[in-house]
């Protein structure tokens, strides 16, 4: 018996489908709200979840990364009264199960829910994000949590793997973390750098040759293909391999047979691809400049990474961590932090992601060498600069906001214009520093009394 969730605000449809899940044995309960829907999600781990898209509070569609982030998430079937095919190819890249449109009939609603149900049962073999390795990858947001479920899911099969991202996303720590965890993980990890190919020796590289094949073939060479039998060939920027190549690496993956240049005999090989890019393949084949089977061959599973900017709840969990880690790569103290430092490195917008996150924090470790504490100041100049710049530039603005106001004849009392400014200033303060009173006090300048009695003073907690 399955438990299933129905969260669509037409209370007739949510009893319709209570009794057709009793009929087949399942146990439902249902919500009229979005919001009611995710609390009863919270509390009870569900199967499926019927999901209507236009709810009283929310669009289905947006609530199915909430459904996703919960510690057992469910299979949803998205059941929706309009016909909206951007809403359905949405709703599946988002995880849906399935896209239903009412009236659905009984046979199609039976069977999806069965094949959902067959799923969940053989996933329970699969490894869970809880004893995944995760080699280095950080972050609590739900894009990463979302990716590292991918991971887990990749690492327990043998199809091929596109990882799409930004650069400085960390395409290649997902590579390694999948070969890791996967059966594969005793056998050479074999990377092919895409973009630094030299198109005259790519298959030689790739393939190998035999001694003589061409002028300068002065001995055998074991090509990247070979070395990577039982293990995993890691493609990256695939985007940048020659299409003439793509064509005859696609006979490799399909046939798992190659001949090296010069040799008379094919030979065999094992290896699982994981491939990574910067730009959009779909579009890049559809200009001519990727091959559309090359790219249909390596879209088994396809794991899109998240640019720093949009996760930045994990910017300075990341940070942290690589302080530490690069305390101890110098064999040095583990050094303190001030909140100018992390104000700066939450502040900034990290256009070169985790990589260059990851180079500025080096690069302060270096720079405070014996120091106990990190400071802004250690920071690589042009990161403070710009948050100062930004910074700036958003005060102006505010600036330039007030005086309109001002013009307009909006002139508040000036003891309601500081008391409301202080109130702000104190909720953005203890939110910064977790509600930590003591930090709280360091930065402010005031006593934790002083604290304590404006927190009282506004209602604050």
């Amino acid at each position: 018996m399955a438990n299933v969730l129905i969260i669509d605000d037409d209370k007739l449809i949510c009893e319709l489908l209570v009794k057709m899940m009793k009929k087949i044995g399942h146990e439902s309960r249902f919500a009229l709200t979005g919001e009611d829907g995710v609390d009863l999600a919270k509390k009870r781990t569900f199967d499926i979840v019927f999901l209507d898209v236009n709810l009283p509070d929310a669009n289905g569609l947006d609530l199915i990364k909430v459904f996703k982030s919960v510690a057992f998430p469910p299979e949803i079937i998205i059941i929706t009264g309009e016909s909206d095919p951007d809403g359905a190819e949405l709703a599946i890249n988002s995880g849906a199960w399935n896209y239903l449109e009412k009236p659905f009939l009984r046979q199609e609603l039976n069977l999806q829910v069965s094949r959902a149900l067959q799923f969940r049962k053989e996933k329970g073999n699969i490894s869970t994000r809880g004893n995944l390795k995760t080699n280095g990858i950080i972050g609590d947001s739900q894009e990463v949590k979302s990716c590292l479920d991918q991971v887990s899911i990749a690492a327990n099969s043998d199809t091929n793997i596109l990882i799409s991202g930004e650069q400085g996303t960390g395409k290649e720590l997902f590579a390694k973390t999948i070969h890791l965890n996967s059966d594969r993980c005793e056998n050479n990890f074999v990377i092919v750098d895409c973009s630094a190919i030299n198109e005259k020796v790519v298959e030689s590289m790739l393939f190998g040759h035999r001694k003589g094949a061409f002028p300068g073939a002065v001995s055998d060479k074991t090509g990247l293909v070979q070395h990577a039998d039982k293990g995993t060939l890691f493609l990256d920027e695939v985007s940048e391999l020659p299409l003439v190549i793509q064509r005859s690496f696609l006979r490799v993956m399909e046939k798992k047979v190659f001949k090296p240049a010069g040799d008379k005999n094919e030979k065999t090989t094992n290896f699982r691809v994981i491939a990574t890019t910067s730009y959009d393949l779909n579009e890049l084949s559809d200009t001519g400049k990727f091959r559309k089977d090359f790219l249909y061959k390596l879209q088994g599973i396809n794991i899109d990474l998240p640019p720093l900017r949009i996760i930045k709840q994990d910017i300075i969990k990341i940070a942290l961590f690589y302080i530490d880690q690069y305390c101890k790569k110098y064999n040095i103290d583990t050094k303190g932090i001030s909140p100018e430092f992390l104000d700066i490195v939450a502040a900034y917008e990290w256009p070169g992601n985790v990589r260059e996150l990851i180079n500025a924090i080096d690069k302060a470790i270096a720079s405070a060498k014996n120091e106990p504490m990190l400071y802004s100041i250690h920071l690589p100049s042009y990161v403070k600069a710009k948050v100062v710049k930004n910074s700036l530039v958003n005060y102006i603005k505010k600036i330039k906001i007030v005086e309109e106001d001002l013009i307009k004849g909006k002139f508040p009392l000036v003891k309601v214009f500081l008391r409301n400014k202080e109130k702000e200033y104190l909720t953005a303060l203890l939110s910064h520093v977790d509600g930590d009173i003591k930090k709280a006090s360091k930065i402010a300048g005031l006593s934790q009394s002083s604290i304590y009695t404006k927190l009282k003073k506004y209602s604050l907690r």
